[in-house]
């Protein structure tokens, strides 16, 4: 007897999830090339596919020409607009043998490309299909201002009697299968309608949720990240900022230090590659909601990682929010010096392993939006340069720009 063997689970990001999701409702024939560059070692024979839950909804298992297989064990439950996704079968249904013309609408449309959609479903007797971008990605900068949810409120006041309008979680770096996926969905025409130039020429249907995203800065969520070496004074320019903040009483705040993020948020993580990168992601996590209810959060990690800090500011972005990079680059001789927790004499020594700037890299930020360095400067002036961009940015209401 033959026994099948035991998958071990997999937690997929949200993306690598989506796509999972799209190939067992039938919206694609299969996953694109690098969406499976993320399996486990252990992973030979397939895994057993895992949603934000840890729920089991799918098992992916590979054939001897190493194509991935795909199979649904149970329903997805995971991702925006949920109630309202229909697979192709469901749309198929729906229109009852009609053809379809189906419109992926990734941003506020003109109205002129919205009138010439439904001239051309009237001259063909067509359903008009609207394909709403929610996927993984699709945040307010590449939705023209409007997260995936603001742009689905604002497709459904824009669909007429008759129309369909259907969320397809389509990650924006594979928005070039919105093709294969809108002829799944049965389409004989294919269209798509993308971001205005001019605010003016926006359908009226998307100007509600235009007025309500795009608030002044004093009024958005705001993430304050400082990324430096240990020792480097991030946390102690982090900590006078929010003071100053604090007393100056126009932004709630939220501090999100590093060692205390460590003894709570991040109990029971190590400092492995892979344990400081999931610490950072928590810390995104909890910033993002912060903003995403108008709040500031300060956060200190080191964040050595390129990867790691873009993940964040793309959780902030999701969310709604700003997030402003500040890179404290003071010198590793000076952070060596100083030394307080003499940390950096032991990973000299050997005793501390993937010890940033010692045996594991920091990869200096290239899209800071403010460097500073503490062995120039004092923290007060610190502080004063980051309160001065904060008035310049517009973010503390009521100071002249």
């Amino acid at each position: 007897m033959v026994v099948a063997p035991v998958l071990p689970g997999w937690h997929p990001s949200h993306a690598t999830l989506e796509l999972i999701e799209l190939v067992v409702g039938g919206v694609l024939g299969h996953l694109p090339d690098g969406a499976l560059g993320e399996l486990p070692e252990a992973a030979h024979a397939g895994v057993l596919v895992e949603d934000a839950e840890g729920t089991p909804v799918a098992e992916l298992t590979f054939a001897p020409d190493g194509v991935p297989r795909v199979r649904g064990l149970r329903p997805f439950a995971h991702g925006p607009v949920r109630s309202h996704r229909r697979t192709p079968a469901q749309v198929r249904e729906a229109v009852a043998g009609r053809p379809v013309i189906a419109v992926s609408l990734t941003g506020p449309a003109p109205a002129s490309q919205v009138a010439a959609a439904r001239a051309a479903a009237a001259e063909q007797g067509a359903v008009l299909l609207w394909l709403v971008m929610v996927g993984d990605g699709w945040d307010a900068q590449s939705t023209g201002g409007l997260g995936a949810e603001a742009l689905w409120r604002a497709a459904r006041r824009l669909a007429d009697p008759g129309e369909l309008v259907v969320p397809l979680a389509l990650p924006a770096d594979q928005v070039e299968l919105a093709g294969p996926a809108m002829a799944a969905y049965g389409a004989a025409e294919i269209r798509s309608a993308g971001v205005s130039a001019a605010r003016r020429e926006v359908h009226p249907a998307f100007t509600a949720e235009l007025a309500r995203a795009v608030r002044p800065a004093a009024q958005r969520g705001l993430v304050l990240f400082f990324t430096g070496l240990s020792g480097s004074g991030k946390s102690t320019v982090a900590k006078a900022l929010a003071e100053a903040l604090i007393e100056d009483g126009r932004r709630t705040l939220s501090m999100l230090d590093g060692d205390e993020v460590r003894r709570l948020l991040s109990a029971g993580l190590g400092f492995s590659v892979a344990d400081r990168e999931a610490n950072i992601r928590r810390i995104g996590f909890v910033a993002a909601e912060v903003a995403r209810h108008g709040g500031t959060a300060i956060c200190a990690p080191i964040a050595p990682f390129a990867a790691g800090r873009a993940e964040v500011r793309s959780l902030v972005e999701q969310a709604g929010g700003d997030l402003l990079l500040v890179h404290v680059a003071t010198p590793l001789a000076e952070c060596e010096r100083r030394d307080r927790k003499g940390m950096y004499a032991k990973a000299r020594r050997g005793e501390i392993a993937d010890f940033t700037g010692i045996s594991s890299p920091y990869e200096p930020p290239s899209d800071a939006d403010i460097v500073l360095d503490t062995s120039d400067i004092s923290v007060q002036e610190c502080v004063n340069r980051l309160w001065r961009m904060l008035q310049e940015r517009g973010y503390l209401a009521d100071d002249v720009r």
